[in-house]
């Protein structure tokens, strides 16, 4: 085990466990507050980044909003966690998770109310996963997941094109085909074309999305289209990087 991780791992966190819902619902887990206090007691400096993404309402207007709608219409959350420990390094984690509803279900068109609380408790895992506090409370997790079911009787979803669960498809516009760009493809380049290093305030960029999308370009193309996108990405972080050392 490193220096660093170590420094919050065998903290008890049993103390501060909570309880959410009931019989098959029910979780346990440690509060985002109780995570940013116990890393701000060990840790010179902690700071989580929300990861905010553009969309184009139906009347033409660019929103950002801080959480990324998937293709059957329900929502994530991704945080990036970074803490300087007391010897000057840095540490960094990004951590992405599911808005859902009391049932546990993916939630379709999420409230304010909502996202908030999925971006708390992102940072709470985010914690766990970069400091190893409370993290037996995410052993299983992956393996729960495989149990999950879409609730496609859901009155919510009903009539909502975004939110049909019978059938991958994304937006409501496009349907996958076999070889070609996938939807978890296409929800990469979303998110990195997204990407405020950037910089493109142009409104048209979800329409920029669609026309390559409907392209219909291989599965090989799209994942060169993937590692173009990151490796700019890299480029432009490091020239900012630059700048401010500069």
């Amino acid at each position: 085990m490193n220096e660093f991780y170590s420094t919050m791992r065998d903290e008890d966190y049993k103390p501060f466990i909570e309880s959410k819902g009931n019989g098959k619902f029910s979780a346990d887990y440690v509060s985002w507050a109780v995570m940013h206090d116990m890393m701000k007691k060990h840790f010179d400096y902690v700071e989580y980044i929300i990861h905010k993404y553009e969309i184009t309402t139906s009347t033409g207007a660019t929103l950002t909003i801080p959480y990324m709608v998937l293709p059957n219409g329900s929502a994530m959350v991704e945080i990036t966690l970074k803490v300087t420990d007391k010897n000057g390094d840095q540490q960094e984690h990004t951590e992405c998770l599911a808005v859902r509803d009391f049932k546990m279900q993916a939630q379709a068109s999420p409230d304010s109310a909502q996202i908030e609380n999925t971006i708390r408790r992102c940072i709470a895992k985010a914690g766990s996963m970069l400091t190893g506090f409370g993290i037996e409370l995410w052993f299983g997790e992956d393996i729960k997941g495989l149990d999950y079911k879409p609730n496609i009787d859901d009155p919510e979803l009903q009539g909502n094109t975004l939110a049909k669960r019978t059938k991958e498809s994304i937006g409501g516009w496009y349907e996958p085909t076999k070889g070609h760009i996938t939807v978890d493809q296409w929800i990469k380049i979303q998110r990195l074309m997204g990407d405020a290093v950037f910089n493109d305030q142009n409104p048209a960029k979800s329409e920029k999305i669609k026309v390559i999308v409907l392209g219909n370009p291989t599965e090989e193309v799209a994942n060169q289209m993937i590692t173009k996108l990151q490796k700019q990405k890299k480029e432009l972080k490091a020239k900012a990087k630059e700048k401010k050392v500069a």
